[in-house]
């Protein structure tokens, strides 16, 4: 017997969405925190885009 894995949402089209606004939402916050403050970013932030 095969059991399904039970997913966080119903539709995977909800999931899509709710996923590229996370990643929408974290780029524009480490942007606020560093380039729109002044200041240098981390090294590890230093490879994102932006």
């Amino acid at each position: 017997m095969v059991s399904q894995r039970k997913t966080f949402f119903k539709s995977r089209e909800t999931a899509e969405v709710i996923g590229y606004a996370g990643i929408i939402i974290g780029a524009l916050a480490l942007w606020d925190a560093y380039e729109g403050r002044g200041r240098s970013r981390p090294f590890l932030t230093r490879f994102l885009p932006g």
